[in-house]
């Protein structure tokens, strides 16, 4: 079993950017979004279809309002199980970091030794500003998809963790992003991942 570093994070607290920052810092790989193309790939199932994204205009912000994309239950289910047997086998194959997905607690069983579950965080005008500088949205957007996204990630993480988004249940480190730079809070996690995982 590989370094496991999992991310969870508000829209627009930069915790993406973060995440793939200690994956640089750490030469660990790096998954985020990429997940369910591996998923979709492994059971040979096109990403579209798969989030029954297929043939609509739809947003890199707006898909992330539909974590397990547009389908109904049964096909969101589906998803899920695909996207977990993934996190698994990412984990116990490579050192690495991922970022959302439910990861920290699909993971919750094994090593925790070798793992660092960590959850980014800000206030709320912090993320409204950084969504505009960082994301160059603009105030009504930003808006919008901060409140339509936490949404999503909180239901996602009710459904299937049976926990409160914000919950400290799974979480080792709980971070506010808005502290220190992006660069500061990510050699902060490496450090703690490299005293963690004595690397």
């Amino acid at each position: 079993m590989g370094n496991v570093i999992t991310v969870t994070r508000e829209f627009g607290s930069m915790g993406r950017l973060i995440a793939r920052q200690v994956a640089e810092r750490l030469n660990f790989k790096y998954y985020d979004r990429d997940i369910i193309e591996l998923t979709a790939k492994e059971f040979r199932y096109n990403v579209e279809e798969l989030a029954a994204f297929d043939g609509q205009r739809i947003s890199a912000f707006a898909k992330m309002m539909y974590p397990l994309g547009l389908g109904n239950a049964a096909m969101q289910n589906q998803v899920f199980e695909m996207e977990r047997s993934v996190i698994i086998d990412l984990a116990n194959s490579e050192d690495c970091v991922i970022v959302g997905r439910c990861s920290d607690y699909i993971l919750r069983e094994i090593n925790h030794k070798s793992m660092l579950n960590v959850f980014i965080y800000a206030p709320y005008e912090k993320r409204i500003q950084a969504c505009g500088e960082e994301l160059h949205l603009k105030e009504y957007d930003a808006k919008k998809y901060l409140e339509g996204v936490d949404r999503a990630r909180h239901n996602l993480y009710k459904n299937q963790a049976g926990v409160n988004f914000h919950s400290t249940k799974y979480r080792h480190l709980m971070l506010d992003s808005s502290i220190m730079s992006h660069e500061e809070c990510a050699k902060y996690i490496a450090e703690l991942a490299r005293a963690k995982f004595h690397i």
